[in-house]
């Protein structure tokens, strides 16, 4: 049993942190969460206006506003796909994301995160390659945390039939 789980950032930067997380479970349910980083015990300032217009769409006004504290997106991440053999995402970035996270908590994940295209070569010697031309042919998604783990979920179902 396994899950899948994408990050959206601020920016694709050493400074850039999580401001949405989304996972999609084996039933097909899944729920995403907006992370607010004015609870984050350190500094979260950087900015990628290029990733929030082009990209996610996110402000960061709104992740202010509506977003969920740090601890308790850890909290609801732990209860949820702790119980999970694997946990896979599609980028290392996305180990970056969910470090910061849980740093800026000063908590551990009950979980391990593993990224999917290392995962594929080593336990079942499929090239990464693979995993993307199945994503590419499942067509684009809204780019926003949920949408992506869900489309990861069906692209690892596709690969492993």
């Amino acid at each position: 049993m396994w899950a899948t789980l994408d990050f959206e950032a601020s920016g694709l930067s050493d400074q850039s942190y999580p401001i949405e997380v989304g996972y999609s479970l084996p039933d097909g349910t899944g729920n995403s969460l907006l992370i607010n980083p004015l609870t984050a015990s350190d500094v979260w300032q950087y900015w990628d206006e290029f990733a929030e217009n082009e990209i996610h769409q996110i402000t960061r006004q709104e992740l202010c506003t509506h977003g969920i504290p740090v601890v308790e997106v850890c909290q609801h991440l732990n209860a949820v796909l702790g119980k999970f053999e694997r946990v896979f995402c599609d980028s290392q970035w996305d180990l970056f994301w969910l470090g910061r996270l849980y740093h800026a908590a000063h908590m551990r994940p009950s979980f391990m995160l593993t990224e999917i295209g290392s995962w594929l070569v080593q336990e079942n010697g499929m090239e990464r390659a693979h995993f993307h031309q199945t994503m590419d042919a499942l067509g684009p998604v809204k780019h926003r945390a949920e949408s992506d783990a869900r489309q990861i979920r069906k692209a690892l179902n596709q690969l492993m039939e």
